[in-house]
């Protein structure tokens, strides 16, 4: 139980060091941050100055919901069918407000063929009121569309366009096709002033304003729509969604007036039938009477025929309605997917039959007006086709029913005519020709008053016919824009500055192929890191005696203290330092962990075995006329070649003389090991500076008489390549007890972690050191 708490304390330590070395990575680069958070609030703010400000304008329209509702014996047809539901409804609704055709009406009635604008210091400024002239383009050629005229107003007279002199109100050739600028009133302000005129295509600017306009249904089953749109300035804005809503209702009751209309002139065609038809048999009557001499029938036959108009006239209206059933077949038949005027419903008083035919010429409309804007193939038009289908449908079986009932009728009608005209053959013969002739002027006379009552029940529908929709509240604009938000632009500008130099920081972290912190090693090798050594700007070769307070020093003796655990039981131990390249610093180390050894009472010897590019003497500044390659071909003995450290006692050097031709053969002809063994018996340790493993082999050569072998990594230098080098060496135990010290750790640059803050270390090029107290630091952070 105690060790799974321990394992969670662990594990929340090294949670809370992870965020602390990633914020610190980040902190680093503060100086990054600024920059950043001014160049983004600096492009926020040329955004907003360069972005026309967009105003919101509202309107609210109600739609009535029992324009579609069937009445009476239709109900549970139509519910059946399920055709006018109130979201079909409210969608199709939505779709005629954005049809291509009320924007066109819009466009022509608004006059906003035309965009004219004032050159502002950021951005042109759009006009709409008050202009002092109107261009209309009366030619358009295939520029016109597509760059500005610039106009400015000269006198009351003349104007100059595109830098050439042109009259007011007469036709001219521009660039852009035939104009003509129509004057108003013309104010002093507007004299030599420049304003731009843009023509628009109105396939392009009906995207435009199908992009900015917004119909949404207040809730899910209410039929108040809210509209909204967008535009730069708010009275034209208003005037749109106004315009729009004027557009919407006068197109509504244009489709409830066709059928009207359709109603109206199939009246008045019977009409002027009916009316010579009755101007003959008054004739008829008129002549009878005065042939025969008769003046009047008698009461008896007089009531026998009232009997019989009532009859004929009931007839005469089963035969129209039987006519107009006859008319709605065909075209219910015959229409198919064309579009046209309905047939006229006069006479019929069949609710399910009315309702039925009026939803059809709806959704026909409808669909008319959707393909204006979508293709036949969307799903809306789909819907819509169903619709029709299923109507046409059910007029047929409503059609079936009623004209079964109507010609049950005309046959009794009928039955009693012939009766009637039975008992008119026993009447006199005068008395009942005059009868006949009366009959048919009663007959005509009936219809022609039925059609004149009706005609005037049609003229007062369609005087009274109104929209199915009331606008709740008139267009009205936002105070202030709603595009650009300064806040939210600025807070967008404001997070880019934040995220862009994360991103490139850790763009560069993820692209950097170079050791920046431990876990790098340790992620890529097993071999055991004995040490690690900060980074200073001296140029202290020996920066343990010089400087034994540092932090370097202290790290070096705590590097010496691990030392102490490697091959413990050898009391003379023998020590290689190697790299994977040049420029790590392995001297540098090698040679201040011997004097570090040294100052402890250790006598030690550092064999200088880059025999190729030494660099040890020249740091001591020491003479190099004697060394390693004069004692590898000929019979010295090491102490006529090994030299004393003049700044630390009890360390001592061999350096490695004159640069032979064959390093590599030298080491090989048994002189080291000889020498390995006399240095052991004088001395403690035995610490050999060797070439780069990486380049050359010869500390492979030398590893094999070594205890221990310490190879030198270098903070954000050594490639990760490299530790893959190391790993293998380590795998096939080519060197005994490998190690790695990691050198040059930059604690201040951000890569490594939150560090311990110090400046200390050494700089160093070419293999060793130099000069870096006159290197400065730029505002971020590199040297220059």
């Amino acid at each position: 139980m105690n060790t799974d708490n321990d394992f969670n304390i662990i594990n929340e330590d090294e949670q809370q060091v992870n965020l602390r070395e990633i914020l610190f990575k980040y902190l680093h680069h503060w100086k990054w941050f600024i920059v950043s958070l001014i160049i983004f609030l600096a492009l926020g703010f040329i955004y907003i100055k360069i972005t026309t400000p967009l105003y919101q304008i509202e309107t609210d329209l109600l739609i009535k919901e029992d324009k579609n509702n069937a009445t009476a014996g239709g109900d549970d047809i139509l519910k059946s069918l399920d055709l006018f539901s109130s979201d079909k409804v409210i969608d199709n609704e939505i779709q005629i407000l954005k049809s291509y055709t009320l924007m066109e009406k819009i466009v022509t009635t608004l006059g906003l063929q035309v965009s004219y604008y004032s050159n502002g210091r950021a951005r042109k400024i759009p006009l709409y009121e008050n202009l002092p002239f109107r261009v209309t383009l009366l030619k358009p050629t295939g520029k016109s569309y597509s760059d500005y005229l610039k106009i400015e107003l000269l006198n009351n007279k003349e104007a100059e366009v595109d830098g050439k002199t042109f009259l007011l109100n007469q036709p001219f050739q521009s660039k852009l096709g035939l104009v003509i600028i129509t004057t108003n009133k013309i104010e002093p302000k507007y004299i030599n002033t420049e304003i731009d005129v843009f023509f628009n295509n109105f396939f392009n600017f009906f995207d435009e304003y199908s992009k900015n306009l917004t119909i949404t249904p207040v809730s899910k089953d209410g039929t108040v729509l809210i509209i909204t749109y967008k535009d730069a300035i708010p009275k034209r804005g208003e005037d749109i969604l106004n315009r729009l809503v004027l557009e919407y209702n006068n197109a509504a009751v244009e489709d409830k007036n066709k059928v009207t209309s359709s109603t109206l002139a199939f009246i008045e065609e019977r009409l002027k039938k009916l009316a010579d038809e009755l101007g003959t048999a008054e004739k008829n009557v008129e002549s009878y009477k005065s042939d025969n001499r008769i003046m009047d029938i008698s009461a008896q036959s007089q009531v026998f025929m009232q009997t019989v108009q009532q009859n004929d006239a009931d007839l005469g209206k089963v035969n129209i309605q039987l006519s107009v059933l006859k008319n709605l077949e065909s075209y219910v038949y015959g229409s198919k997917d064309k579009q046209g005027e309905l047939p006229s419903m006069f006479g019929i008083d069949d609710p399910t039959l009315l309702n039925l035919v009026s939803q059809l010429g709806e959704a026909q409309l409808k669909k008319e007006s959707m393909l204006q804007t979508i293709p036949e193939t969307n799903p809306i038009v789909h819907s819509i086709t169903d619709q029709v289908n299923s109507l046409k449908t059910a007029i047929i079986q409503s059609i079936k029913n009623l004209k079964s009932g109507l010609l049950a009728t005309q046959q009794q009608l009928t039955n009693k005519n012939d009766k009637f005209e039975s008992v008119i053959k026993e009447v006199p013969s005068k008395e009942r020709g005059l009868l006949d002739v009366m009959r048919q002027q009663d007959i005509k006379n009936t219809l022609f008053n039925f059609l004149l009552q009706k005609r005037e029940e049609q003229e007062m529908s369609l005087a009274s016919n109104l929209a199915d929709s009331r606008t709740i509240d008139v267009a009205r604009s936002t105070p202030l824009p709603v595009k650009p938000v300064k806040p939210i632009i600025l807070l967008i500008f404001f997070s880019l500055g934040l995220i862009v130099p994360v991103i490139i920081i850790y763009l560069r972290e993820v692209l950097n192929n170079k050791i920046t912190k431990r876990s790098d090693i340790e992620k890529l090798t097993k071999v055991p890191i004995l040490a690690e050594i900060a980074h200073s700007e001296d140029s202290i070769p020996l920066i343990v005696v010089e400087k034994p307070r540092s932090m370097i020093a202290e790290q070096i003796r705590a590097l010496r203290t691990n030392l102490q655990f490697i091959s413990a039981e050898q009391e003379h131990k023998i020590l290689l330092f190697t790299s994977g390249t040049s420029g790590e610093g392995k001297s540098f180390v090698s040679l201040n962990i011997g004097a570090s050894l040294a100052m402890s009472g250790k006598k030690v010897v550092i064999l200088e075995f880059d025999l190729r590019k030494p660099k040890l003497h020249l740091a001591l500044q020491m003479e190099n006329d004697k060394g390693l390659s004069n004692y590898l071909i000929t019979n010295y003995n090491y102490k006529e070649v090994i030299k004393e450290i003049p700044q630390q006692a009890n360390y001592y050097i061999i350096t490695s003389g004159p640069i032979p031709p064959n390093p590599a053969e030298l080491l090989t002809n048994g002189r080291i090991e000889s020498l390995i063994k006399d240095l052991q018996k004088d001395f403690d340790f035995v610490i050999i500076d060797a070439p780069p493993v990486g380049l050359v082999t010869d500390a492979q050569i030398l590893g094999q008489y070594v205890n221990a072998t310490m190879f030198i990594v270098r903070h954000n230098y050594t490639f990760k390549n490299q530790i893959l080098l190391v790993d293998e060496l380590y795998k096939n135990k080519k060197f005994k007890n490998l190690n790695i010290v990691f050198n040059s750790i930059d604690y201040s640059s951000g890569s490594y972690g939150y560090g311990y803050g110090y400046g200390y270390g050494y700089g160093y090029s070419g293999g060793y050191y130099q000069e870096d107290k006159t290197r400065k630091r730029s505002f971020f952070g590199k040297k220059k």
